[in-house]
C-alpha cells in the first residue's frame, strides 16, 4: 500500500478495532499503521469490541484518540466502520472530529474527510458523502445479520446447525439483550451460547 501523505502533520494517530478476539487479530491493522508511518505510541486498537453495540466513547482506546485529537490532527483508520457501524453514532463522532479540525483518512482507498475545510461547497460535499457512508455501513451490517439469521434458521430446519464456532463477545451479548428486551433463553439461542454464559456476562456487566 502506498503511503498517504497527511494533510495536518501536527498529530498523527491510527485507530483500529476488532469485534472479537476469537478468530480475529489486530495484525493487519497494526501493519497498516506502520505503512502510514504512525508512531507506535499513537496507534490505538480496541480489541473484542462490537462496532454496532458499543459506542465509540465507551471504548478505552477511542477515548484516548479523541483526547489526543482535541486540538486537531490527522486520524487514520482502515475504514469508517472501525469507528462505528451505527449511523447516528458515526455521524456524531465524525462531527466532533470535524469541529475539532481533524482530518480523517481511510487507508483502504485514501478517502479523506477534512475538518479544516472552510469552503461551503467543500463542507457540504464532505458531509453528504459522510452521511451516505454512515447509512450504508449500518445497512450493510444489519443486512448481514439478517442473512445470518436466515441461514441459521435453514440450517436448524435441516438439522445441520451446530451453533457458533466462536465465543460470543460479552459486550455484544449484553447490549443485544437490552436492546431487544430479550430473556436469558432468547439471548442464549440468538448467540448460540448457554443460558449460564448469558447470566455470567450480565453479572460481569453489572459489576463494572
Amino acid at each position: 500500500m502506498n503511503f498517504i501523505e497527511p494533510i495536518n502533520p501536527a498529530m498523527k494517530l491510527y485507530y483500529g478495532r476488532i469485534s472479537t478476539t476469537d478468530g480475529q487479530t489486530i495484525a493487519s491493522q497494526i501493519e497498516d499503521a506502520k505503512q502510514q508511518g504512525i508512531d507506535s505510541r499513537h496507534v490505538h486498537v480496541d480489541e473484542g469490541v462490537s462496532g454496532y453495540h458499543v459506542a465509540p466513547m465507551d471504548r478505552p482506546e477511542w477515548k484516548r484518540v479523541e483526547d489526543k485529537l482535541s486540538n486537531g490532527g490527522t486520524l487514520y483508520v482502515r475504514w469508517l466502520d472501525r469507528i462505528s457501524r451505527r449511523y447516528d453514532e458515526l455521524h456524531a463522532t465524525m462531527r466532533r472530529l470535524m469541529n475539532a479540525g481533524v482530518t480523517v483518512v481511510c487507508t483502504l482507498n485514501g478517502m479523506t474527510f477534512d475538518g479544516r475545510a472552510t469552503d461551503a461547497i467543500a463542507k457540504a460535499t464532505r458531509d453528504a458523502v459522510l452521511a451516505f457512508m454512515a447509512a450504508q455501513g449500518e445497512a450493510d451490517y444489519l443486512n448481514r445479520r439478517e442473512m445470518q439469521k436466515r441461514g441459521i434458521s435453514v440450517a436448524k430446519a435441516q438439522g445441520k446447525y451446530k451453533g457458533r464456532a466462536r465465543v460470543a463477545d460479552a459486550a455484544e451479548v449484553v447490549s443485544w439483550r437490552a436492546e431487544n428486551g430479550a430473556s436469558i433463553a432468547q439471548t442464549a439461542e440468538e448467540f448460540g451460547i448457554s443460558p449460564a454464559t448469558v447470566k455470567r456476562y450480565m453479572a460481569e456487566a453489572a459489576s463494572k
